[in-house]
């Protein structure tokens, strides 16, 4: 999950990030955090071999060492894009942003600060902010466990039934279109919802096609990659 912090300067959000990463860590959870300042100053040093391969023309510049690797980029990236690079290269349980008063993500009020758009929590204590990270992250895992259709059958949507599951009070089971064929696709890194027809289909059209390849073993995990492609641009003809 990804979860913002924010509040007016030396309102406290380092220390609580600090603590809150300490307590996450040690129930076991990954965890990686960003740092978002308003402030125009850079990480990266003038005279610097980083600073001059940028002086040159390279962006970005990579640091790397036998203690530590850094990604120096001299211009500025959205949260949200920085936020979809580190989930998606390292796979944190848990993203924290410090600092983030914008954007589509959940967020915490540190201090005395008017509520910003998806705040869900203002100045808790730690226990309550652990326990509420537990709750989405449960919800989280068990979401992508589910075929994501909302369609209702099960009397609710997919984040409902998930919450629900959760909370003990429903079982995976109660999914109608949950399929046991362990069929994902995903296009462009993200997932389509596939229910237990769309899963036949796939599943049976794949290994019918598979069946005459040499090396191909039924019931055996397959996994097929497919390089996007652009559309050819049509010439105009002139009459």
């Amino acid at each position: 999950m990804i979860l913002g912090i924010y509040g007016f300067q030396d309102a406290g959000k380092t220390v609580l990030v600090e603590r809150l990463v300490s307590a996450l860590v040690k129930k076991g959870y990954r965890v990686a955090s960003i740092k978002h300042t308003p402030h125009e100053k850079s990480v990266d040093c003038e005279g610097k071999d980083t600073w001059r391969h940028w002086l040159a023309g390279s962006d970005p510049v990579v640091f790397s060492s036998e203690i530590e690797t850094a990604v120096i980029k001299h211009s500025k990236m959205p949260l949200e894009d920085i936020a979809e690079m580190v989930m998606c290269e390292f796979g944190p349980d848990v993203l924290l942003i410090e600092g983030c008063k914008g954007g589509p993500f959940p967020k915490v009020a540190i201090g005395d600060v008017g509520r910003r758009s998806g705040t869900v929590l203002s100045n808790p204590s730690m226990g309550k902010l652990v326990r509420y990270i537990e709750t989405e992250v449960a919800v989280e895992r068990i979401r992508a466990d589910l075929p994501g259709l909302d369609c209702g059958r099960c009397g609710m949507d997919c984040d409902g039934l998930a919450r629900a599951i959760a909370a003990g009070t429903r079982k995976v089971k109660d999914c109608r279109e949950l399929s046991d064929l362990g069929v994902s696709i995903t296009v462009g890194g993200k997932g389509i919802p596939v229910g237990t027809f769309a899963s036949k289909i796939v599943d049976s059209s794949v290994r019918g096609v598979l069946s005459g390849l040499k090396g191909y073993v039924p019931g055996k995990k397959v996994e097929i990659r497919l390089e996007g492609k652009s559309r050819p641009t049509r010439r105009r003809t002139k009459k």
